[in-house]
């Protein structure tokens, strides 16, 4: 039997490792341009007693509203984004509970944040201030600043036939409450969703009397569907086709309250839980704008 040994060059074996590294790196990129749905998809992230909401926009963005309350959040985006990306461009803080804020820490450890959107009167809360330490180390753009703090109402483009409308609870002149938190209405593709945090009746009733436009096809229900809000008046009026709840099973709050439940059904409201079904994924085909 003949054995033959190959003897490499060694400058042939690094220009080979380079040429493997560049063709990885142009494949995964191929993927991350060609893989990317043309839809928009909306993911209520099963956080357990939480707020998470994940949006990818057919423009290919990414949003994050609130992280819910522990790393859970890591794991969620985890399986619904590519292993290799690691930038959120935007993530939007309703309010300042822990319950919404405290898995964004670690995530603005692990992950590139484009611009961090929140409140005006958030500006000097301690995750506010936490977060600014990871923000801070990353290099900006001169022309996108990394902090955008709502003090009335303001709107994002995200593309044609897409946007982002947000308005603070400041602008609505309601006496201050930890749970009054940032409106964010995203108009894609056609459709509406409405996330209103933790607002509670009072809010509720600040906003109907505004004139802002709250007309949805998918609401969040506010406050994980706690009686406080959810009101019938507010339901009537944003008239959405689906309630989404984020809330986490047999929670000691009795979350969502059978009234919320009630007066969805009375309403002709569907209604989805991330306690009963984990993720509540909602894709609509960029095809539908046509």
């Amino acid at each position: 039997m003949f054995k033959i040994k190959l003897k490499l060059n060694k400058n042939v074996l690094k220009k080979a490792i380079l040429a493997a590294l560049i063709l990885g790196l142009l494949s995964a990129y191929y993927i991350y341009i060609y893989s990317r749905p043309a839809q928009l998809e909306v993911i209520f992230l099963d956080v357990g007693q939480g707020d998470a909401i994940l949006i990818k926009t057919p423009h290919g963005q990414t949003i994050l509203i609130d992280g819910g309350p522990d790393n859970r959040v890591l794991r969620r985006l985890g399986e619904r984004l590519p292993y290799y990306q690691r930038q959120i461009d935007f993530v939007i803080i309703s309010h300042y509970h822990d319950d919404h804020t405290v898995g964004l820490v670690e995530l603005a450890r692990r992950f590139r944040i484009g611009q961090l959107i929140y409140a005006s009167d958030l500006q000097s809360s301690p995750v506010i201030q936490e977060l600014s330490k990871y923000i801070g180390r990353q290099k900006s753009r001169p022309d996108r600043p990394s902090h955008i703090s709502i003090e009335s109402q303001a709107k994002i483009s995200l593309g044609p036939d897409c946007a982002l409308d947000l308005l603070s609870p400041a602008w609505l002149k309601i006496k201050a409450d930890g749970n009054n938190s940032l409106v964010v209405k995203l108009d894609c593709l056609g459709r509406r969703f409405l996330f209103t945090g933790d607002n509670s009746a009072t809010a509720e009733k600040a906003l109907l009397k505004s004139g802002w436009e709250l007309k949805a096809s998918v609401l969040k229900a506010s406050h994980h569907g706690s009686d406080s809000a959810n009101s019938e008046g507010f339901l009537r009026a944003v008239n959405p086709s689906l309630l989404a709840i984020s809330v986490g099973s047999d929670n000691k709050f009795g979350h969502p309250h059978p009234k919320v439940l009630d007066r969805a059904e009375s309403l002709g409201i569907s209604v989805r839980r991330t306690d009963q079904e984990g993720d509540l994924l909602i894709s609509i085909p960029a095809k539908i704008a046509n």
